[in-house]
């Protein structure tokens, strides 16, 4: 199953994707906002992201959510890196970098479905910490488990949609 598009398949040209949104008994929506068209999952919920046409094999329309998010360079990441590295705790993290823009107890959780021999259990995820004023592009994440050892990651900022699908 792809991931993401094969962008040496050329786009899609027979519509399809365009009478499905309107046929009621085919559960396509189309996301104006992200220009993506998904496939419903009507009885567990959520959704899938066409890459490509069911019907042609054509690529989908170019998706905007690329453009919602700044851009880390390879050099900001780096950089980063560098500035982290040696922080080992969670007083050094504070110390070095004050205290955090947000504060997460919970950082995640996973559910996992009952058995018949067994109930279904809620695991609840690390701390998670986040820095958004040290880098132009990119939000400083750490993650801090129950240990206290520290996971840091870096990732773009959300800046919303730079134009329209049109």
């Amino acid at each position: 199953m792809a991931h993401s598009p094969n962008f040496d398949v050329p786009r899609c040209d027979c519509r399809w994707f365009e009478r499905a949104v309107k046929d009621d008994l085919i559960p396509v929506v189309f996301d104006e906002l992200m220009n993506e068209y998904h496939l419903v999952h009507r009885n567990a919920g959520g959704h899938s992201l066409f890459y490509h046409c069911p019907f042609c094999g054509g690529r989908a329309p170019d998706s905007l959510r690329g453009t919602y998010w700044t851009e880390v360079s390879h050099e900001e990441s780096h950089r980063l890196h560098q500035l982290t590295k040696d922080i080992k705790t969670p007083g050094e993290l504070f110390e070095t970098f004050g205290q955090p823009d947000r504060d997460f107890e919970v950082g995640g959780g996973c559910v996992t479905p009952g058995t018949d021999d067994a109930p279904p259990e809620t695991t609840l995820g690390p701390r998670r910490v986040v820095f958004t004023g040290l880098s132009a592009t990119a939000d400083v994440h750490v993650r801090i488990d129950r240990y206290d050892r520290l996971r840091f990651s870096f990732a773009g900022r959300y800046i919303g949609p730079k134009r329209k699908p049109g």
